[in-house]
């Protein structure tokens, strides 16, 4: 069907029909198409899960390089400051990192443009953690605490949506499992949404106990030990 299609093309078009040697690298180039096309999912998982450990590289050197260094004994305490904050950036961001790392990995076999775009918006709203947790150390009030927290929460959203949108690329005709992911997933965003809304509340009366709050949280989550993976084999067997 597809040689009659052309040969009408070629005649309507008053072109000479394709010669072998043509013809030959006409069907290697439909066939190396239809081969990118089958495996493109798979390489754009791959690329954005490549992408994710290049920016929040840069993010964390970014917060490095902003230290300023200490040329007066004045000058220490702002330094030593400085560092504190710099490390609980950073795992806080390795916190994160972590989670979409294990979602590519488990979750996200192929990917679709829509999973890039919520990775994408995942990352910039990550490369605000850092600037939003200098402030709330800088300056501790109800607005920092409040603007830290609404950063966090957008954070953890994103990477909810790339999971989800990531899942349903992947697993586009698993029509039970997304049922009940999806359930899963709605779930985790009320549990999301319940706890950075009393984070919240308890900045408004707190602001130090809801820093300390939004601070802590992700460092124990961070070095807490993950068994999801054992749980995930056991399942299997």
């Amino acid at each position: 069907m597809i040689t009659n299609i052309k040969k009408e093309l070629a005649r309507k078009r008053s072109l000479q029909p394709l010669s072998p040697e043509e013809q030959s690298e006409w069907d290697r180039l439909r066939q190396y198409r239809e081969k990118a096309i089958k495996e493109s999912g798979a390489k754009l998982a791959e690329h954005v899960m490549t992408f994710n450990d290049g920016v929040i590289a840069i993010i964390i050197t970014i917060v490095l390089v902003e230290i300023a260094d200490p040329l007066s004994k004045s000058a220490y305490q702002d330094f030593f400051s400085q560092i504190f904050i710099y490390l609980i950036s950073f795992f806080v961001v390795a916190n994160f990192w972590y989670e979409i790392h294990y979602t590519f990995s488990f979750y996200i076999m192929r990917a679709g443009k829509m999973t890039m775009v919520c990775d994408f918006a995942f990352l910039a709203s990550l490369s605000l953690i850092p600037v939003m947790t200098k402030w709330i150390m800088g300056d501790l009030s109800v607005l920092s605490v409040v603007c830290y927290g609404i950063v966090y929460f957008l954070v953890q959203i994103f990477e909810l949506a790339t999971e989800i949108v990531g899942m349903r690329s992947s697993l586009p005709h698993i029509k039970t499992f997304r049922k009940f992911w999806g359930r899963f997933s709605w779930l985790r965003f009320i549990w999301l949404f319940l706890l950075n809304l009393v984070f919240i509340l308890i900045s408004f009366v707190q602001p130090r106990l809801g820093m300390i709050l939004y601070l802590a949280f992700p460092i124990i989550n961070f070095v807490m030990p993950d068994n999801r993976s054992q749980r995930a084999r056991k399942g299997d067997k």
